[in-house]
């Protein structure tokens, strides 16, 4: 089984080499979590290695992304004019001048999204596709089964492409069920937690198929450059003061 750097220190070391290449991953998180920094570090680094990819937004203005993966030092813009990328906005309300967003309504069927999505996959040959968020595109389906079915629409099309799959999704209240979760080839959790009056960010495999991976939590960090997981370190609670 070949496999695909995940990009992040110490994920690679949890996952015995990284993702199995073709597969579909989730990144599931609350809010403030890292998903879409995860996701973008993935992608860059996959970038940095003459792989090609594709990176579409569905919640927040493309340009607000760019500029924040700037911050990061990481410039897609360059490896967009290389035509190594292509940068898929499908923000629901119009920002910005037509030149620099392509801007798409929410009414507009998921059909047309995914046609979009390959023909800029076959453009560049990508060989990594990054969707943020997935749980946008069913968001205004009435019906459970409805969204169920967007979903498993867009994840069987990303398997038509081949290509290895990152998809953020924000994380589901306790008993609801969303597909995503069962129909990925493996789930990253992302959560935040208070130990002793310390906010710690701790993320978890919760599933990879044909993969032996580390099940035990580890804590993360971000930082002004990365996104950076402390494998080697149990998370536990810190010790109590002593009276």
């Amino acid at each position: 089984m070949i496999r695909v750097s995940t990009g992040v220190e110490g994920l690679d070391e949890m996952l015995n080499g990284g993702f199995s290449k073709g597969r579909i991953i989730l990144v599931s998180g609350g809010p403030g979590t890292g998903k879409t920094i995860l996701a973008l570090q993935y992608l860059i680094r996959s970038l940095e290695r003459g792989e090609s990819g594709v990176y579409v937004t569905l919640e927040e203005p493309l340009v607000f992304i760019m500029e924040n993966a700037n911050s990061l030092g990481w410039n897609f813009r360059a490896y967009e004019k290389k035509n190594s990328l292509r940068l898929l906005d499908f923000y629901a309300v119009p920002y910005g001048s037509s030149s620099e967003i392509r801007t798409r309504q929410y009414g507009e069927s998921t059909l047309s999204i995914l046609k979009e999505i390959s023909k800029a996959a076959k453009e560049v040959g990508a060989e990594h596709i990054v969707i943020d968020p997935i749980t946008s595109i069913a968001v205004h389906e009435q019906s459970a089964g409805m969204k169920r079915y967007r979903i498993a629409e867009i994840i069987n099309e990303l398997r038509r492409t081949g290509c290895t799959s990152i998809l953020t999704s924000e994380i589901v209240s306790a008993g609801e069920f969303y597909i995503e979760e069962f129909l990925a080839d493996g789930v990253l959790r992302l959560e935040k937690t208070v130990q002793n009056f310390n906010l710690i960010n701790v993320l978890l495999i919760e599933k990879m198929r044909g993969v032996k991976y580390d099940e035990q939590p580890r804590r993360y960090v971000i930082d002004e450059r990365d996104f950076k997981v402390y494998y080697a370190e149990p998370v536990v609670a810190l010790e109590e003061p002593k009276p």
